[in-house]
């Protein structure tokens, strides 16, 4: 006999972003890779070509961590209440553990490339 675990429950319906901040959903359950996701996001968020916003995506993190970070552990269990947050080319991206995706644009007084 197999032990079940509840599924997690996606996105939290509670976090609520501002309209200012773009937001996407991941589903672990699916076929893509949580990195080709956020790769999607950026890409709709810089008004780019998704295989540029992949080569951002891999200039600040790892895109094999990225889509091992919120798989279940070896048990099984979900992992849940994480978060992972970064900068591509000022926009804030935080990838929460439920699929949410949540990228915040740069500040109107932020320079381009700041933080490149």
């Amino acid at each position: 006999m197999s032990e079940q675990h509840p599924e997690p429950s996606y996105p939290d319906p509670t976090r609520i972003p501002p309209a200012s901040v773009y937001r996407a959903c991941h589903d672990p359950n699916g076929t893509a890779n949580l990195s080709t996701t956020v790769s999607h996001a950026l890409a709709d968020c810089l008004g780019i070509d998704v295989t540029e916003s992949t080569a951002f995506l891999h200039d600040n993190v790892d895109p094999d961590a990225l889509d091992t970070l919120f798989q279940p552990r070896p048990n099984g269990t979900p992992r849940t209440g994480g978060m992972l947050s970064f900068f591509v080319h000022d926009y804030f991206v935080t990838v929460y553990s439920d699929g949410e995706i949540l990228i915040e644009p740069p500040s109107p007084d932020t320079g381009a490339d700041a933080r490149d």
